[in-house]
């Protein structure tokens, strides 16, 4: 017989085991598997044991999916060639997308990760840190330059 779970078995759980129910119950198409990735989702119980997001959590595939964006790349290069961070240039977006969901749970590290990617891709080299403007979530993040040929 299956489990019936409530917030309060879950929260029993390490962090490492609601991971591991949650990314069973999200490969399942059933509705008790459903109820269950609901339940973790809407009981915040689907964080790091540091306290972050894990990369499959649904904030962290939108802060993916946003950087991907042609037209955010496109907002973080401009950053970059006005010598700001590039996340500087996009990250209006995700706050725009995630509201107060952003900036806590290591979101604003995993952004900048992800508008890495972009940058890379389009022939730019991190360099170093520098805080970002008054007014951003994200305290700091990364400089690109683009490559010499």
């Amino acid at each position: 017989m299956p489990v019936e779970w409530t917030p309060e078995k879950l929260r029993t759980k390490s962090p490492k085991e609601i991971q591991t129910l949650y990314t069973r119950a999200r490969s399942l198409d059933v509705d008790v598997a459903r109820k269950l990735v609901t339940m973790i989702l809407d009981n915040d119980l689907l964080v790091d044991a540091g306290g972050g997001l894990p990369f499959d959590h649904p904030d962290m595939l939108e802060i993916e999916a946003i950087c991907a964006e042609p037209d955010a790349v496109a907002e973080a290069v401009a950053a970059s060639g006005g010598g700001l961070p590039a996340l500087a240039g996009m990250e209006y977006r995700l706050v725009r997308a995630l509201g107060d969901r952003y900036g806590p749970n290591f979101t604003t590290n995993h952004a900048g990760r992800c508008i890495k990617e972009g940058m890379l891709d389009r022939g730019w080299n991190g360099t170093v840190q520098k805080p970002m403007p008054a007014g951003s979530v994200a305290r700091s993040a990364t400089v690109f330059v683009k490559k010499e040929r």
